[in-house]
């Protein structure tokens, strides 16, 4: 998006641009490209989005890239909520497309990156000659999605030997999707995710700009399937009339949604979905225990989960999931109700994750103010007293260790954290064995019997 951005105000520079895959090519590759790149550049900038289980790693990375004719803009999640921890050159928090218009726009450019753009922070040398932060600007987060550069996202840039972890998951048979988004944000507030924190409140975008950015992938790309990206897809106020698009168009599509909307007439709902294209769809279950889903303020009960599953699985569309452990009053035996509640829906997939501790969340804030304390016997006063102190959740493998979730403790009283990560495993290998539950036979849509 960002790089869709500049070559929007300044479409004389598109071939400067480019993408590189740390996932792809290693962290040593990434480097190295990075650096052949910028090589005969009079101005490199480098963009880093940011998370904070790999801020390790960014932090390493500009320190290997830094020069004197290369300039590190930090974004994302992580230096949203805790931009002084960056050793970058400029953070930006917040969304930012607008400091990349602002930032190189004809009027403000002089060769250089000396100019103040919404979010936009930039580090300067004391008198001592030490790099230090001055005020950071407020996160940015106030962008009308509308407002997005057309098309939203640079495609081209995007390597086809990039292959992600998730990538099998997201395939359909054999259809590659391609992103696309309605959407910023979430308009939920589960106690454990940052959507909010990042990017600020709700809000969906015109029917009359997905149809410009769905013209434009049908013009430009070869579309084998949609991936909606939104965090709720199914919240979008012109749902049925973007049914009404997908089903002309005939491609198959995918997206991620509560459960939520399945209860005044899930059938009738999943049925149009599947009409309309629909393959799989995934479901932010996250518990089949009503304690802990109440914990999570996902405003859903299991017998909800269980709604939406099926009324998604009889009408064809194959259902992914994903499950959180080691909530405080999580046990061994909870745990194993819980998995054989989810082994007896008919998933396509379900991925088990520990519950991890998100810059910006509740659960996070409620470790810093003492209302969630670190188990006890598994922790000294002290450590939850260092999170505290130190203002930001940065892992700390010395600390915490390398076990899932990486540096950071866990916060279940009943399981520690080798028991938590022994039984993900277990679920893990169980879920591995049984799932994918197939789609019936008979269970066929309209679109792909012609």
């Amino acid at each position: 998006m960002l790089a869709s951005t500049i070559r929007e105000i300044r479409p004389e520079w598109s071939e400067n641009i480019r993408y590189f895959d740390e996932e792809q090519l290693g962290e040593k590759g990434c480097r190295e490209a990075v650096s052949k790149w910028l090589s005969e550049a009079h101005l490199g900038v480098v963009m880093l989005t940011t998370y904070t289980l790999t801020h390790h790693r960014q932090i390493q990375f500009c320190n290997d890239i830094r020069d004197e004719n290369v300039v590190v803009i930090a974004g994302g999640p992580h230096v949203t909520l805790h931009p002084e921890t960056s050793n970058a050159d400029i953070v930006v928090r917040g969304e930012g497309v607008s400091a990349m218009r602002k930032i190189f726009s004809r009027e403000n450019w002089t060769g250089s990156l000396d100019v103040e753009a919404p979010g936009m922070t930039t580090r300067i040398q004391n008198q001592n000659g030490d790099w230090v932060w001055p005020k950071f600007a407020h996160p940015s987060r106030k962008l009308n999605p509308d407002l997005w550069p057309q098309p939203s996202f640079a495609y081209d840039l995007i390597d086809k030997g990039v292959v992600h972890r998730a990538s099998n998951k997201r395939r359909m048979g054999d259809l590659e999707p391609i992103s696309i988004i309605l959407s910023k944000g979430c308009p939920e507030a589960c106690h454990f995710c940052t959507s909010g924190a990042q990017n600020g409140k709700w809000a969906p975008r015109s029917i009359s700009r997905f149809k410009k950015d769905l013209a434009y992938l049908l013009m430009n790309r070869k579309v084998e399937a949609l991936e909606f990206h939104d965090d709720d897809f199914l919240a979008h106020p012109e749902l049925p009339q973007i049914l009404e698009i997908l089903q002309e168009i005939g491609v198959p599509w995918n997206c991620y949604a509560r459960v939520n909307h399945f209860m005044d007439d899930g059938v009738s709902l999943a049925m149009r979905l599947a009409e309309s294209g629909c393959m799989r769809i995934f479901l932010g279950l996250e518990s089949m225990n009503n304690e802990k889903l109440e914990f999570f303020n996902k405003r859903a009960t299991s017998d909800m989960n269980r709604v939406a599953v099926l009324s998604c699985y009889n009408a064809g569309i194959e259902v992914a999931a994903g499950w959180i452990i080691g909530a405080p009053n999580d046990t061994i035996q909870s745990l194993q109700k819980e998995l054989e509640d989810f082994l007896n829906l008919p998933l396509y997939s379900l991925d088990v994750n520990i519950l991890s501790l998100n810059p910006g969340s509740v659960h996070t804030k409620k470790v810093f103010t003492g209302k969630i304390n670190l188990p006890t016997g598994q922790y000294e006063s002290s450590d939850q007293q260092y999170i505290i102190d130190s203002g930001a959740i940065i892992p700390d493998i010395e600390k915490f260790g390398e076990l899932e979730p990486w540096g950071q403790p866990t916060i279940c009283e009943n399981i520690d954290k080798v028991g938590l990560n022994d039984f993900a495993e277990h679920a893990r290998n169980e879920l591995h064995r049984i799932l994918p539950i197939p789609i019936p036979h008979h269970i066929v849509r309209t679109q792909f019997l012609l």
